[in-house]
């Protein structure tokens, strides 16, 4: 039977809400390594991959467990955290609940009933990147916001030289180039210059979650799916995204 507890209940909210943004319902994998997730959003035009190792818990059991639920759902009751919660979850196999416990200056117990999704758990995108760059995560979506004026698509540009992000439309065009020496560039790594474009509201979901002290890591090829990944504390969040190609 699968039983956790988590000293940081806050921490979870983050991970359910980075989760959520993307899918409405997923089927968590819970074995000795930690509790992962992995599912397509609805239009299959992305994908999400979250894992959250054992060594994140105050106490983990190891029964391998799949845990079917409302995203949606998990999230708005994740929104009722408060500071300095800790959180205990156990799975119910009898009445099929998962069972929560907030324990606090109070202790609220919550159950949700699991859902049988069935299908199998998409196996994870093998796929070849030109390139990859690190940088700081709220600089990107300061910079998205500036595409947004024009457009509602962004193309990202990642040069030997410097990180471009461009956008057009009818109301006109947007550049932002930051060299690679820049202090919003932590890392960048290119073998061959890279160019895809990418819708902005689903750039913008994928970094609901990330802030000044999120480092995110672009993984890049022309015309390819994006790979995006950040940490929430210990947890591991990885997006993949689908382009849209360039008419020409």
């Amino acid at each position: 039977m699968f039983e956790a507890v988590i000293s940081d209940a806050t921490m979870f909210k983050k991970c359910i809400d980075a989760i959520s943004t993307l899918i409405d319902e997923g089927e968590f994998i819970a074995n000795e390594d930690g509790l992962m997730l992995r599912a397509m959003d609805p239009s299959q035009i992305a994908m999400v991959d979250f894992k959250l190792p054992k060594s994140a818990f105050e106490s983990f059991s190891p029964t391998t467990s799949r845990i079917g639920l409302n995203v949606d759902d998990l999230s708005v009751l994740m929104n009722r955290v408060r500071a300095g919660e800790k959180l205990e979850m156990k799975l119910d196999e009898d009445k099929a609940r998962l069972v929560l416990v907030f324990k606090g200056n109070s202790t609220r117990r919550f159950t949700m009933p699991l859902l049988d999704l069935g299908g199998n758990i998409p196996n994870e995108p093998k796929l070849e990147f030109e390139s990859v760059v690190k940088l700081n995560g709220a600089f990107l979506k300061e910079a998205l916001k500036d595409t947004q004026l024009v457009s509602s698509h962004v193309i990202l540009n990642v040069r030997p030289d410097a990180f471009v992000i461009t956008a057009h439309g009818d109301k006109g065009d947007v550049e932002i180039e930051t060299k690679k020496d820049s202090k919003q560039i932590i890392e960048s790594k290119v073998e061959k210059e890279s160019r895809a474009m990418f819708p902005l509201d689903y750039m913008n979901d994928l970094l609901k979650n990330a802030d000044s002290s999120t480092n995110v890591v672009l993984s890049l090829g022309t015309d390819k799916p994006m790979k995006l990944k950040y940490l929430i504390e210990n947890a591991e969040v990885t997006y993949y995204l689908a382009p849209r190609i360039e008419e020409e």
